[in-house]
C-alpha cells in the first residue's frame, strides 16, 4: 500500500491513513483478552463486533516522524545518539539498533474519542464493553503504527537502506520517562500528541518511538523472553504469529 506524506519541515512528516486503510485483525483483539482464535464466547464476541463497529466512527488518524542521524557513542552499549540526544535505551534496544546510521522517530494516534466511549462505559453499566472497547482501540492504534512502520521502510528501502523493528519507551528495558527525550526532537504537539509531566501522551491511543535506519541494520523479531513486560502489545502480536505458524 502507498501512503502519501507531506513534508511539514525539514526531514519532519506527516502520512496521511484512512480507517478503510487499516487491515484491522479481531483475533489480536481475542488473544489480548486471553481467548485462542475462535474459542471466545459468544456474549463476548458481539461486544467485539459492537466496538470494531465505532471505530471507523470514532477515530481520527494521525501519524507522523521526522528523520535524523544517529550513531552509537565510543565505549557505551546502552544508548544511541539521536539527532545530537542521547537516549538510554538498554541492551535489548541498543544491540538492535546500534549500527544505525539515521532513525526515524514517529508518532502515530488513533485520537481521543474511542477512549472516552471506553472510559463513559467502564464508568456506567457496561464495564464489560467498555474494556473490550479499550483493547479495540488499541489494537486500532498498533495497526495504524504498523502502517506508519511499513510505509518507513519502503521509503527507506527505495534509497538503498535497511530498516529495524521499531521500540517505544517504556518496552523493552527502556525507560518511559525518555518519552520527554523523544518528544523534544519533534514539532510541538505533532500529530495532535502532547506528554504530561509523567510521560504519558494523549491521546492516550497513540504510540510513539524509533526505527533505526542504515545499511547496516537488519530487521529482527522482538526478544520477548529477554523482556520483564508482561502486558506488552507485542507480546498478542508474537503469540498470534505462533499460533498461525503451527500445522
Amino acid at each position: 500500500m502507498t501512503l502519501h506524506e507531506t513534508e511539514i519541515e525539514k526531514d519532519v512528516f506527516e502520512v496521511a491513513i484512512e480507517f478503510g486503510d487499516l487491515p484491522l485483525d479481531r483475533t489480536e483483539i481475542e488473544l489480548t483478552l486471553g481467548y485462542s482464535e475462535g474459542d471466545i464466547p459468544v456474549h463476548f464476541s458481539g461486544m467485539i463486533d459492537e466496538a470494531v463497529e465505532q471505530l471507523p466512527k470514532r477515530c481520527n488518524i494521525r501519524a507522523g516522524y521526522r528523520i535524523l542521524d544517529a550513531h552509537r557513542p565510543d565505549g557505551r552499549v546502552d544508548g544511541l545518539v539521536v539527532g545530537g540526544t542521547f537516549f538510554k535505551l538498554d541492551k535489548i534496544v541498543t544491540g538492535q539498533i546500534k549500527k544505525s546510521a539515521r532513525a526515524a522517530l514517529f508518532v502515530a494516534t488513533i485520537g481521543p474519542s474511542m477512549e472516552e466511549w471506553s472510559r463513559k462505559l467502564l464508568k456506567g453499566d457496561e464495564p464489560a464493553l467498555g474494556y473490550i472497547a479499550d483493547v479495540a482501540a488499541s489494537a486500532a492504534a498498533e495497526t495504524v503504527t504498523n502502517l506508519l512502520h511499513d510505509h518507513v521502510g519502503e521509503k527507506m528501502r527505495s534509497q538503498g537502506l535497511n530498516i529495524t523493528n521499531r521500540y517505544s519507551p517504556g518496552y523493552c528495558n527502556w525507560s518511559v520517562s525518555e518519552q520527554h527525550l523523544l518528544f523534544s526532537l519533534l514539532p510541538k504537539n505533532f500529530c495532535g500528541v502532547t506528554l504530561s509531566e509523567s510521560a504519558l501522551m494523549h491521546p492516550m491511543k497513540s504510540v510513539s518511538g524509533i526505527i533505526g535506519i542504515g545499511a547496516d541494520v537488519k530487521w529482527k523479531d522482538y526478544i520477548c523472553d529477554r523482556c520483564g513486560v508482561k502486558d506488552c502489545t507485542y507480546r498478542a502480536t508474537r503469540r498470534k504469529e505462533s499460533l498461525n505458524s503451527k500445522p
